[in-house]
């Protein structure tokens, strides 16, 4: 149940940080044109964004399938 516990923890610890970083690279999106920047400028800040939604996705997916592993166990013991 360790294991569990450490890769529910690993997941919710990736989930913050990725909003996070999608929450600053949204910033930098917005801001862009107030700092007049040149639109080659917003490619990081627009590839960096799908890098984090990406690992958002992979650590919700870390967590969904832990649950259903819990859940697994629950009902065989039930």
């Amino acid at each position: 149940m360790d294991s569990a516990f450490s890769a529910l923890t690993s997941a919710a610890s990736g989930i913050q940080s990725n909003l996070r970083g999608l929450q600053q690279t949204a910033h930098d999106i917005a801001t862009a044109s107030v700092n007049g920047e040149e639109p080659t400028e917003l490619v990081d800040s627009l590839v960096d964004a799908i890098v984090q939604q990406r690992a958002l996705e992979a650590s919700a997916n870390v967590m969904r399938r832990v649950d259903e592993a819990i859940g697994s166990i629950i009902d065989t013991f039930a």
